[in-house]
């Protein structure tokens, strides 16, 4: 439960001057550019997908410190300076400035619940969509107690970061908070933002790359029902077309390392083969088709780069009946190459799909294990063990997950499902969102617990 503000807590703002060592203007990259018409397609509900960052500052830190550890991040991150444009053409161009100021809201806690400020906060920070073309993609907060800061709410455009991107953010944080120099911090790293990214986007080996991605997704498609649920039921005039669902599950991360260990796979290919076999399920069908958010920081230069490099591959799976311990070899050799071919130029690959037989790509799978800490929100990752951490007892069933409900803007870009993995205190989170016109509620409630079931090693 939520923390209550009982009074008014005193803010102000300040301005933070930064620079940073490299400017220009070029095409934006492949991962922008993706962002950016899905996050147009959504305005102006498109702050939903605004990414979160933050947490407890312990034992606290001098408002100085803090202001100068933010001051260092926008040096060495080139993507917390960079804005979009888009050109007449329809196309997005990506403008990198050398200078600027960013606005800070320093907020007194004093006399009043910390987390309940940085709850309060959090919602003002990410309640509101960015403008890329105007607004640095990077938004701060900072609570404080005692003159001292306490708790980090932080905001991020999508079109600067993917998930895969915070915990690069908060190393380097750290690193800042304890004196590193931000020049240093830069050094030796392949790329330090998009603008270098698009760069290598228009070499040969890239170019190859994006060939042989497009070459497979298309395959992949080829081979992709139109249709992975039945025709839709009639919306209800009372009720919402989406709906959120969020399944905590106490101990599932060590069930599903147990699992991995038994069946010699990863943790990964456990919750993909759980989650293709739920929702294949629910959707009374053998095979099933995701669109498999894939980070692509297996890129060589890629793997230190804060900028929205992660993708959409297509993982079709022809039978997915059977146990986990059937159906897990056959989702690694499928999900092998969906993780291999998933770097590609998405507006290309459209134009290669104008005229091809349709085929449903509305169903979203993305396991988010391992992002930074976030503030609050159902489906927060709060900072709990890693994907491969905690364990249920032997011999001890594990407790029924609790499920809470919530409604969803109803603009969803036309996605069918998005089915997300969470780390949680002890736990994981399945988070479900769904088109209640073709999954009910039960049948959302009946996939997650599904999911949760064949990841433990059950049926």
């Amino acid at each position: 439960m939520s923390s209550v503000v009982t009074h008014q807590p005193m803010e102000r703002r300040v301005t933070v001057p930064f620079t940073g060592p490299v400017g220009g203007r070029g095409p934006a990259t492949w991962g922008q550019t993706a962002i950016r018409r899905a996050l147009r397609a959504l305005e102006p509900d498109d702050h939903q997908f605004n990414v979160d960052w933050g947490g407890p500052v312990e034992p606290g830190l001098t408002v100085e410190a803090a202001l100068e550890a933010v001051r260092g991040l926008m040096y060495v991150h080139d993507s917390l300076r960079t804005l979009m444009h888009e050109t007449p053409e329809g196309t997005y161009t990506q403008e990198l400035r050398t200078e600027g100021e960013l606005e800070v809201r320093l907020v007194a806690a004093d006399g009043t619940d910390t987390l309940a400020v940085a709850e309060a906060l959090h919602r003002r920070l990410c309640g509101q969509r960015f403008d890329p073309a105007r607004d640095w993609p990077f938004r701060v907060g900072l609570v404080t107690r005692g003159g001292l800061v306490r708790y980090a709410v932080m905001t991020l455009s999508h079109t600067a970061v993917d998930g895969w991107a915070l915990p690069r953010l908060r190393a380097d944080m750290t690193s800042l908070v304890a004196g590193a120099d931000p020049g240093k911090l830069r050094a030796g790293r392949a790329m330090c933002g998009p603008l270098d990214e698009a760069a290598f986007q228009r070499g040969q080996a890239a170019l190859r790359r994006d060939e042989s991605a497009r070459s497979f997704i298309l395959g992949n498609l080829a081979r992709t029902p139109a249709h992975l649920y039945g025709a839709p039921a009639a919306a209800s005039a009372r009720g919402p077309r989406y709906r959120s669902a969020v399944l905590r599950c106490p101990g599932l991360d060590g069930a599903v390392a147990a699992t991995a260990s038994r069946l010699g796979t990863t943790s990964s290919t456990v919750l993909l083969a759980a989650a293709c076999s739920a929702a294949a399920r629910s959707a009374d069908r053998s095979d099933f088709a995701f669109q498999v958010m894939v980070s692509n920081r297996f890129v060589p230069g890629l793997a230190d780069v804060v900028a929205p490099v992660a993708l959409e591959g297509v993982l079709y799976l022809p039978d997915c009946r059977g146990p986990i311990e059937a159906l897990t070899p056959r989702v690694w050799k499928a999900s092998v190459n969906t993780y291999r071919f998933a770097y590609y130029d998405k507006d290309r690959l459209t134009e290669q799909l104008r005229g091809a037989p349709a085929a449903d790509t509305t169903c979203w799978y993305n396991d988010r294990r391992g992002e930074a800490a976030r503030v609050a929100g159902p489906a927060a990752d709060d900072g709990g063990p890693g994907p491969e951490g905690g364990a249920d007892a032997p011999g001890v069933p594990a407790p029924e997950g609790s499920l809470t409900w919530s409604v969803p803007s109803d603009r969803q870009g036309g996605v069918t499902l998005a089915l997300h993995v969470i780390d949680a205190p002890g736990a994981l989170d399945l988070s479900l969102t769904a088109d209640t016109t073709l999954l009910a509620p039960g049948t959302m409630e009946e996939l997650l617990r599904a999911m949760e079931r064949s990841a433990r090693g059950g049926r």
